[in-house]
């Protein structure tokens, strides 16, 4: 899977933040020029070495984008930590937390913040020089 089925997906989703969707997906790619993507988890997914960022619809109707260290669970978690993210981030431990977003204008608001969140957290969760991935990371 590829941005090609990212685009696809995001093209055949019948939900009123389908528009919303994508340009959290444009605000994630944009974070870093490595970041690469495909559907996993049934929703687009971002990941450099390692999966670090999958969105989704939640329960209550609004995204969510999980920022998390891959798909395989670390022996010793990493330690995230993220400046400059007051209210914006809901942990979920030390290495994994949400972003809600309710609407296109909220996502607009948060856009720059969003977009320092995710440089961070990129730059704690993957590895400095890797170019970007010809193929996909390794599936758990």
């Amino acid at each position: 899977m590829s941005r090609a089925d990212v685009d696809r997906y995001l093209a055949e989703l019948d939900h009123p933040l389908a528009g919303t969707l994508a340009e959290l997906c444009a605000i994630v790619r944009a974070a870093d020029p490595r970041v690469q993507e495909t559907i996993k988890w049934n929703a687009p997914s971002f990941f450099i070495a390692e999966h670090f960022a999958t969105t989704g619809l939640s329960p209550r109707g609004q995204l969510r984008l999980v920022l998390h260290t891959g798909a395989r669970k670390l022996s010793e978690p990493l330690v995230v930590t993220v400046a400059g993210a007051d209210g914006l981030l809901e942990w979920k431990g030390t290495d994994r937390a949400v972003v809600i977003v309710r609407d296109a204008e909220q996502l607009e608001g948060i856009r720059e913040e969003l977009g320092s969140v995710l440089r961070q957290w990129i730059a704690q969760t993957q590895p400095a020089q890797t170019q970007p991935a010809q193929t996909q990371p390794a599936q758990p």
